[in-house]
């Protein structure tokens, strides 16, 4: 009893505290704090091992869907993963050896741990590319890629008509080695500079004057007219003359019967009204009366020819001089030609002057072209 009643008076006394220290109007809370607890961060399973560096290379070029380009400067572009360190990098076009350490850039970048660029020219076609990069301590990675360059096409604002002959195969003449080489590149060449051609080798005179008859005719439908003519040249009292294969004459007074007087591709120009006229002549210039007939004997070239308002008349040599045979694929003259119809966006006037500066060269001064023009405006093969 008495324990009862000690107890019940602590309740009061502590309620009476509660009360003294409680703001009116407000309700009591009790608060109570636990003891800490260490949890059990022991997983169930143990946690798996991160995954390995699969070593690769990703080409980050930016490429046509087709993988085809039209520039032949190329930046070989790729992304290097790899498990170990990369001790030095290998890119090959072709199987040959391109890396350069003045032009090698590998770096880090965000998206890519070590980007690899690599700048290469490419060949019109097809190019493939290897690169390699070699590891620390052994191992390498590597990856293939092909690329695709083709040449953008040539703008090309008029039509363009070709005449090609090449005559080679002389009956009452020593042959020639490169006539017909000579026809057949410069029938490729022009074609990419956007002229339709006709072409034709070994002719006798019959066929000669049918293909420059049929020549004019069709030219009128175009702007631009082109002859090119590879063989044996003659002249004969200031007149020049274009040896056919059967050509047989046996005195000065038979070339004009058994040669085609060159003026005649002259008038089916003139006749033909086009804008621009272009006539070359990579002739050997011999005297006919000379029977060896070989391109660079003899000292009789042709003469010079007036070139018709808005017309250029290119020959392989000066007039009075003889043009060499060339001992290549092609004639000398012929050879510079074809090279210097590669470089783009030159007046017609800048690429003779390229032909003669390289024939000039390669003849150690020996052979000059030689060009009469009354062209009224400039003239590109191409423009780009």
């Amino acid at each position: 009893m008495k324990t009862f009643i000690l107890f019940g008076c602590g309740l009061l006394v502590a309620g009476l505290s509660v009360a003294q220290t409680t703001l009116p109007g407000t309700t009591p809370v009790t608060t109570f704090q636990s003891p800490m607890t260490r949890l059990n961060t022991i997983p169930f399973f143990a946690a798996p091992s991160p995954p390995a560096v699969v070593s690769r290379i990703d080409w980050t070029s930016n490429m046509e869907a087709d993988q085809t380009v039209s520039s032949p400067t190329f930046i070989a572009k790729a992304c290097i993963t790899s498990a170990k360190p990369i001790s030095r990098y290998s890119l090959l076009l072709n199987e040959k050896v391109q890396t350069l350490s003045r032009d090698l850039n590998v770096e880090r970048d965000k998206e890519c741990p070590q980007a690899f660029s690599q700048t290469v020219q490419l060949s019109e076609g097809e190019n493939k590319l290897r690169l390699v990069a070699y590891m620390t301590n052994g191992g390498e990675v590597s990856s293939n890629l092909t690329v695709i360059y083709k040449k953008p096409p040539v703008l090309v604002l008029e039509k363009r008509l070709a005449l090609i002959i090449g005559n080679a195969s002389y009956t009452g003449a020593n042959k020639l080695s490169n006539p017909v080489n000579d026809a057949n590149d410069m029938a490729i060449a022009l074609k990419k500079l956007g002229f339709d051609v006709l072409q034709f080798t070994n002719l006798d005179n019959k066929a000669m004057k049918k293909a420059i008859n049929s020549f004019g005719d069709q030219l009128r439908e175009y702007q631009v007219g082109l002859f090119y003519y590879a063989g044996h040249g003659v002249q004969n009292n200031g007149i020049n003359y274009l040896v056919p294969i059967d050509a047989q004459p046996e005195s000065r007074n038979e070339i004009e019967y058994e040669c085609i007087d060159a003026n005649r591709i002259l008038t089916k120009m003139e006749d033909a009204r086009t804008r621009t006229n272009i006539v070359v002549l990579d002739a050997c210039r011999n005297n006919p009366l000379d029977r060896s007939w070989s391109r660079g004997g003899g000292d009789n070239g042709l003469a010079t020819m007036d070139a018709p308002i808005g017309s250029v008349i290119a020959y392989a040599t000066a007039p009075g001089k003889t043009a060499a045979d060339g001992n290549g694929r092609n004639g000398l003259y012929t050879a510079a030609l074809l090279k210097a119809l590669q470089t783009p966006n030159q007046t017609i006037i800048q690429l003779f002057q390229q032909v003669r500066a390289e024939v000039l060269k390669q003849s150690s001064n020996k052979q000059l072209p030689w060009e009469s023009t009354s062209l009224t405006g400039d003239f590109y093969f191409q423009r780009k």
